[in-house]
């Protein structure tokens, strides 16, 4: 495989992602007692399955089939971070999903299901380079462009994405670390990882920041892209 492929000649696009909810996302990152809160970070993997727009009518099982999924979606994205932000702390009542009733729990627990959540507030994303979006890079396979509008978070909530074209990508074998301007998913780094800043959030862990050698890059102005290895195994496929 040569040092330098020139992804377009591989049917692939780079976009850099800003991401604005116009909506209270929540989704559990993590809980502790009733309590459960929102990282402001996005796993690549909830993201790739929004923007593909992808989701089950009827699933047989309880564990999602990511590798399976991931294979057919015609993007992949990066993990998306928002540098600034404010939540909200929401409380609730938790309802029995059988008789829909809140006073009904075991004998003897005189007390309701109270919990909260907290949620990231809405952002309009009114400023051209605000620091209140999601950034992110997503890689299309067919030629497409991402979509401008998208749902997120287990209620769901709007999501307005703007997108820029990063024109005539290339992907560079680098030897030396390089950071990425993104969060990255260990599971698509082929390379060495010198340091990293995880983030503990189901599925599974990312890396917030992290200092990356002997894997591939793409570099363009103020972009510093890691390819993933799901990427490179699309691009792989069709060289010699």
């Amino acid at each position: 495989m040569p040092d330098t492929i020139d992804l377009a000649e591989h049917g692939i696009r780079l976009f850099f992602c800003r991401l604005f909810n116009h909506d209270y996302l929540w989704f559990s990152s993590y809980e502790v007692s009733k309590v459960s809160s929102t990282y402001p970070v996005i796993h690549n993997y909830a993201l790739s399955y929004s923007l593909a727009d992808f989701s089950y009518g009827i699933y047989r099982g309880s564990t999602p089939r990511y590798e399976e999924d991931l294979a057919g979606f015609p993007l992949y994205a990066t993990p998306a971070y928002r540098e600034e932000y404010d939540k909200s702390r929401l409380t609730y009542n938790a309802v029995n999903s059988l008789t829909l009733r809140t006073d009904d729990a075991p004998r003897g627990i005189n007390s309701p299901g109270i919990g909260w959540r907290v949620y990231l507030n809405p952002a309009w994303g009114k400023e051209v380079r605000s620091k209140s979006s999601f950034n992110c890079y997503v890689f299309t396979f067919d030629g497409s462009v991402p979509r401008g509008v998208t749902r997120l978070g287990k209620k769901g909530a709007a999501v307005r994405v703007i997108w820029e074209e990063i024109t005539v990508p290339q992907a560079v074998f680098w030897n030396k670390a390089i950071r990425p301007t993104h969060p990255v998913n260990p599971l698509d780094i082929a390379g060495q990882v010198d340091k990293y800043d995880p983030i503990m959030i189901p599925p599974h862990m990312l890396f917030r920041t992290a200092e990356i050698k002997g894997d591939w890059f793409c570099i363009k102005k103020e972009h510093r892209v890691h390819v993933p290895i799901r990427v490179m195994k699309r691009i792989s496929g069709g060289l010699d």
